[in-house]
């Protein structure tokens, strides 16, 4: 391949190493399948976001087997993840009781009230 400043035809330009449209698009499906199949057997509250992330990107650059077996490698570690299982029912059970109602009388109490997350 010839380098120069001069515009040249582009049949005569060998461009066969420039990636293409296609191969940026399968790029993001594989890594979604990557991530979501680490996300089952590894860190899953690592790569399963990872997971989600790039099928959502490999379904808006036109990748939908890519991006869908991804989607469901990623639902699949977050089932088997018991850290995640643990943060989302945490938030669930929180949300569940309404903590700040649960906590109120007992601030009313002691004459306090809740922090509003600020620095003593």
């Amino acid at each position: 391949m010839k380098l120069s400043l001069k515009q040249q035809n582009s049949k005569n330009q060998n461009n066969s190493e420039a990636p293409n449209k296609k191969e940026c698009a399968a790029l993001m499906g594989w890594l979604a399948v990557a991530f979501g199949l680490l996300g089952i057997f590894t860190f899953g509250f690592i790569f399963v976001p990872l997971g989600f992330l790039f099928s959502v990107l490999a379904f808006f650059r036109g990748q939908a087997l890519g991006g869908f077996v991804g989607l469901l490698l990623a639902v699949m570690g977050l089932i088997t993840s018991p850290k995640l299982l643990l943060l989302i029912g945490m938030a669930a059970f929180a949300h569940w009781l309404d903590w700040s109602e649960f906590v109120q009388p007992m601030y009313d109490m002691i004459g306090e009230g809740p922090s509003k997350g600020e620095d003593i």
